[in-house]
């Protein structure tokens, strides 16, 4: 079995200096930091230097789910957000930065003819939630499709730049969302463990969250179909990606006024 999952794609939010990952496959993708198999995304400063999008990883970054598609009963539902709680532990141990489930949520992650979705996400830092693209309650625009249908997920982060006197510009990313087509939840079994589950799609969505992008490679889980194969989490490739994304890559001291810390 095989099912599509979300890329990458960069939109430019000027006001307020915001990158958002948000579109499907193909990936279009920002400039990429490579290394073997794993890819990271990147964003320009005002000053012309490209960085590793990475998230400030010596905070606590805050998580709700909205898994009311993911079952008619409730204990459906609370596997659900089990193997959102297992997917957070498991990039926990792989990248040294802390998550936290703060609860359940309504919230979809979309953008309006408003505002965009990083705007109104206060109350987590992170947003994971099942949609339902056929009720206008339900869908979200974030979801790009792949094919004649929908992708399986798309994850994707908020990115800001800053500068305070005479410092150097400096980014970070503060706000992610992760979006799951529920109308495929028959594609992927619940839990973790080798093949299409639950819990490797859950691991590649929050993977670009944080800023891995697709490989090339199928030994990867960031490569963009989940295959019946017998890797059961992520591989050496993204590993390595999450590395340079978490603590051992160093702290990114984010002001207050450029990202509200929600912990």
């Amino acid at each position: 079995m095989q099912a599509r999952v979300g890329g990458a794609g960069a939109l430019l939010a000027a006001a307020v200096a915001v990158v958002s990952i948000s579109a499907s496959l193909p990936a279009v993708s920002p400039a990429t930091a490579a290394s073997g198999d794993y890819k990271l995304a990147t964003q320009s400063l005002p000053d012309g230097r490209t960085v590793v999008a990475r998230w400030n990883p010596c905070q606590t970054i805050t998580y709700r789910v909205n898994a009311a598609l993911t079952g008619s009963t409730t204990s459906q539902r609370n596997a659900a957000i089990r193997d959102v709680q297992g997917a957070f532990s498991r990039v926990s141990a792989a990248t040294g930065v802390t998550f936290r489930y703060v609860g359940t949520t309504t919230q979809i992650p979309l953008n309006s003819s408003v505002n965009r979705w990083h705007t109104r996400q206060n109350s987590a830092e992170i947003v994971v939630a099942w949609v339902g693209q056929t009720r206008s309650s339900t869908r979200t625009n974030l979801l790009g499709r792949s094919g004649s249908g929908y992708a399986a997920g798309t994850g994707g982060y908020a990115f800001k730049y800053w500068k305070s006197g005479s410092d150097p510009w400096r980014g970070a990313s503060g706000r992610g969302f992760v979006v799951l087509d529920a109308a495929q939840n028959g594609k992927f079994r619940a839990g973790f463990g080798s093949g299409p589950t639950r819990g490797a799609l859950l691991l590649h969505e929050i993977g670009h969250s944080l800023g891995l992008l697709h490989v090339g490679a199928t030994s990867q889980l960031m490569y963009p179909t989940v295959l019946s194969r017998s890797t059961t989490g992520f591989a050496s490739g993204d590993l390595a990606g999450l590395r340079r994304l978490g603590s051992s890559a160093g702290c990114v001291t984010t002001p207050g006024w450029v990202w509200s810390d929600l912990s």
